[in-house]
């Protein structure tokens, strides 16, 4: 099978995680045997990138000779809607269906209709007033994201081994990930727990991160806006409990894990199921969950959406009749 991915996000040397999770996807799907080509434009640099990417995913279509496109975020399943050689899949991750910036989740509402939608949380689906589309959320690779040692990670990171640890999963300097909550909801939790300390996930390699996560005692999500978190289940996936609002699709997420909990927006509640987390460890069922969305049992779920799709496409002699 030959596949276009046509992707607004994907690692550069200046921005190594800018949409590592899409590149992770390509090379699982490779990994499996699909013959994939990648457009990668940057609208966040230049809007009109966007129509230069409409001539460059024809270009590589018909080259190619692709048996479908499959197009990261809604605006990037329009530009991929504008050739008409193969049928498009569309990932919806998110910020494209959240309704902040109207105009986009407009697109993403024809796009999602026009298309083969594929939505990381059911959630998203939802919001634009689509049933039975296909929900593959994004990837969380478990080979990184493995249990360590608490004190071996911290050991690793240069952190003292005589304190405990609440995570915000984002950076402080992004509005939506809420850290006046966390820092409110961690000092209350530290009255209880005096040596309790809030760090953030910032500034760090991506294998570093895999340390962090295993050097924490519970990842805290206060965040007002997610649509699939990949920290949530590469928390899980160390085995590290995660208490969070109720946002994105983190409730189904951490539906019934041992230490885990969804609690309101509030800093007495957040501290709370921090405090019961603290006291509950690691459990193995939390790797358990987040083997569920691994890197190759996602790839195999993209595939069967691909598969689903060139089954029901027209052949390419009845198209051109």
């Amino acid at each position: 099978m030959r596949v276009v991915v046509l992707t607004n996000m994907y690692p550069t040397a200046a921005r190594p995680g800018y949409g590592i999770f899409v590149r992770d996807q390509v090379d699982d799907l490779r990994e499996l045997g699909v013959d994939v080509a990648v457009l990668f434009f940057d609208g966040s640099v230049r809007r009109r990138n966007y129509l230069r990417a409409v001539g460059g995913v024809r270009r590589l279509v018909a080259q190619s000779d692709a048996d479908l496109v499959h197009a990261h975020y809604g605006l990037s399943g329009a530009v991929a809607l504008a050739q008409r050689h193969a049928p498009v899949v569309t990932t919806f991750h998110g910020s494209d269906c959240s309704g902040k910036v109207p105009w986009q989740t407009a697109v993403s509402f024809l796009v999602a209709r026009r298309s083969t939608p594929v939505f990381v949380g059911a959630h998203l689906a939802d919001r634009l007033g689509i049933q039975g589309a296909a929900v593959v959320p994004a990837a969380v690779d478990t080979g990184l994201f493995s249990p360590v040692e608490r004190s071996e990670a911290r050991r690793a990171l240069g952190w003292p081994d005589d304190r405990r640890y609440a995570l915000l999963p984002g950076s402080r300097r992004v509005p939506l990930k809420r850290a006046d909550l966390f820092d409110a909801a961690v000092a209350r939790a530290a009255e209880a727990v005096p040596s309790l300390r809030g760090v953030s996930l910032e500034g760090y390699t991506r294998k570093e991160v895999a340390l962090v996560m295993n050097a924490v005692d519970v990842t805290v999500m206060t965040s007002d806006f997610e649509g699939s978190p990949v920290t949530v289940r590469e928390s899980l996936a160390s085995c590290t409990p995660v208490v969070s609002v109720a946002v994105g699709d983190v409730p189904a997420q951490l539906a019934g894990l041992e230490g885990c909990a969804i609690v309101d927006r509030d800093p007495d509640a957040i501290a709370q199921a921090v405090l019961s987390s603290l006291e509950a460890g690691r459990a193995p069922a939390l790797r358990a969950r987040a083997e569920m969305s691994s890197r190759p049992a996602t790839a195999r779920r993209v595939l069967e959406v691909y598969e689903g799709v060139v089954a029901k496409a027209p052949k390419r002699h009845e198209a051109a009749a």
